[in-house]
């Protein structure tokens, strides 16, 4: 019973992983690029700025500030990741599938 649970789960990770290397093919290298260096700098606003102002400000009020801006900062990350790559922005994965689908279709017809 857990051997067949933990196998489904490590079958559904190399899935995921497989689909993930797959997508980020599909992409022009530069978008690629861009996105890894926004989660690199996403990281770093997230822990520096929080831990700074836990480590300024008193006691009781250290632990709320720090995780109400937190808190605000996650969100406008998550915003503005998909005003980039999420479904309705400007570089969805959903449309450099759609221009290699029609590539190959091209491709196929003149063959």
């Amino acid at each position: 019973m857990h051997v067949e649970k933990t196998e489904n789960l490590v079958k559904y990770l190399l899935r995921k992983k497989r689909e993930n290397i797959q997508n980020s093919l599909v992409r022009p290298l530069y978008q690629e690029a861009l996105k890894s260096l926004f989660f690199v700098c996403v990281l770093l606003i997230d822990t520096l700025i929080p831990l700074e102002l836990f480590r300024s400000l008193p006691a009781p009020f250290n632990i709320v500030v720090s995780l109400v801006i937190l808190g605000v900062f996650v969100y406008i990350e998550t915003v503005f990741y998909n005003m980039i790559w999420g479904k309705k922005g400007r570089w969805p994965l959903e449309k450099y599938k759609n221009l290699s689908n029609q590539g190959n279709e091209k491709q196929d017809h003149s063959i």
